[in-house]
């Protein structure tokens, strides 16, 4: 009897353990659980820890990813207002948010992405085929709003998703642009002429410059020169009148001492070291060597 009674309490732990293991789920942090009765979803599970459940195959589990993702599609190419191609190669942030529409409509990463790649498509066209390609690329500021374009972008795409397939998205972005081939070239020739003409215009502006500041310098120099030819003009006849009061008042009192004083500054201009001088004997110039002035109180 105690054999058979121990058997019976193995087997009934063992039962127990079954029903504990086919009843009881756990949730992770990281993801939603939906309860599917008979592949009817009936409970979604959105808090962490432990639950309880119908063994299989009355209820089973569907387990959904509820952390932060972020879709690379390939690029794709897009008409702007002004009939510009550009290829773009864009990105979308996306997380769910409504397990229950994510499950129905989607039900895997695969099908999600795949959905959301071509609502984000369908949007980019969209919205470019309304704007010119200035506001995606522009050297001008006021004409760039890339900002605001994938702005409408996101709020278009993240109102799609989730309406459609239960799923949030928090940005769409560009990670390059580009253009076809058989534009790049052309394109390239415009950006060029632009550069060109933008040159050119900061080089007349410069030459404008610099002959403002040319002109404003000649005028100072000029100015200056002026002044200073007025102040040397008005220090030379300061100077020649008060020469001319020192030699009038120096020959008021000795006329005959000034003259003589006079010849000498003449001789020794007209005679320099080793020079030969001829001058007739009734020269004038001589006549202070003949007569010399008497020394002052006495008779000539």
């Amino acid at each position: 009897m105690t054999v058979k009674r121990l058997i019976r309490a193995l087997l009934g732990a063992g039962v127990l353990a079954l029903l504990l293991a086919t009843c009881t789920f756990t949730v992770d942090e990281t993801e939603f659980v939906i309860v599917e009765r008979f592949g009817d979803p009936r409970r979604v599970i959105t808090e962490a820890g432990l639950g309880l459940k119908w063994p299989p195959p009355v209820d089973t589990l569907v387990r959904i990813d509820r952390r932060v993702r972020m879709l690379d599609p390939e690029p794709a190419e897009y008409l702007t207002s002004d009939k510009k191609n550009v290829l773009l190669s864009s990105f979308l942030v996306w997380r769910v948010e409504d397990p229950r529409q994510y499950f129905v409509s989607v039900a895997d990463r695969r099908g999600a992405e795949a959905r959301l790649a071509d609502i984000m498509r369908s949007e980019l066209g969209t919205i470019l085929g309304r704007h010119p390609l200035s506001a995606l690329v522009s050297v001008e500021e006021s004409e760039r709003d890339m900002a605001g374009v994938m702005e409408e972008v996101t709020r278009r795409t993240a109102a799609r998703a989730a309406k459609n397939l239960g799923i949030g998205v928090s940005a769409v972005r560009l990670r390059r642009i580009n253009f076809p081939t058989q534009n790049k070239e052309a394109v390239f020739r415009r950006m060029e002429a632009e550069r060109q003409r933008i040159a050119k215009q900061y080089r007349s502006e410069g030459r404008e410059s610099y002959q403002k500041i040319i002109a404003q310098a000649d005028l100072q120099q000029a100015m200056l020169v002026n002044q200073a030819l007025q102040k040397a003009a008005e220090i030379k006849g300061a100077a020649d009148a008060e020469a001319t009061r020192i030699y009038a008042e120096a020959y008021s009192q000795a006329p005959d001492f000034y003259r003589f004083l006079r010849s000498l500054e003449a001789y020794e201009k007209i005679v320099r070291e080793h020079a030969t001088v001829v001058i007739p004997s009734d020269a004038k110039l001589l006549e202070v060597l003949r007569h010399p002035p008497a020394a002052e109180g006495k008779p000539k």
